[in-house]
């Protein structure tokens, strides 16, 4: 019942025209989709609150690859919008101090956005991750000839076509 209510809001998360993905990809990695891979999807497969994922296709591997682009204008627009948070939250807090204790919120976010917002970060983490895994045993990166069914696969970051608002992975199957 939780899985049935909480995945509608999967439906519901914002998805940006491709000229506006276009866009931030030329302006991240200095070329459009279209030169830098071979079959680059048009529509996402997956859409979030930052970014969404296209599907795409290296081309000298032939790999499919995972391409998380972030929304365009998120970025310039994000520190507005944690400082009008803050000032909301603070004011409200003021107002109902014994029934609105929320300011710690907009305490944590406002550090942890920027670091939400960088990519590079995030693919560092994804290599951090898959290190751990594989020197628990429980997996690593994908491709890896040790893998198993069982394991848990990060996928490799493809840091030739990677920035701050553009993180390119191999594509690894999974569910949903």
């Amino acid at each position: 019942e939780y899985i049935h209510a909480m995945s509608s809001l999967l439906d519901c998360a914002p998805v940006s025209a491709i000229e506006d993905v276009r866009a931030v990809v030329i302006e991240e990695l200095g070329a459009p989709p279209e030169q830098l891979w071979d079959d680059f999807s048009i529509q996402p497969i997956a859409s979030a609150s930052l970014a969404q994922v296209h599907t795409a296709t290296d081309r000298a591997t032939g790999k499919k690859l995972a391409v998380k682009v972030q929304h365009r204008g998120l970025r310039e627009t994000s520190a507005g919008d944690v400082a009008a948070l803050a000032g909301m939250v603070h004011l409200l807090g003021r107002m109902f101090p014994r029934d609105f204790a929320f300011s710690w919120l907009a305490d944590e976010i406002a550090p942890h956005l920027p670091l939400e917002l960088d990519f590079v970060h995030e693919a560092r983490n994804a290599e951090r991750c898959a290190r751990a895994l594989r020197e628990a045993g429980l997996g690593g990166t994908g491709g890896s000839p040790e893998a198993t069914l069982y394991d848990v696969v990060v996928p490799l970051v493809r840091w030739d076509h990677t920035t701050a608002r553009v993180l390119t992975m191999d594509f690894e199957e999974g569910g949903s």
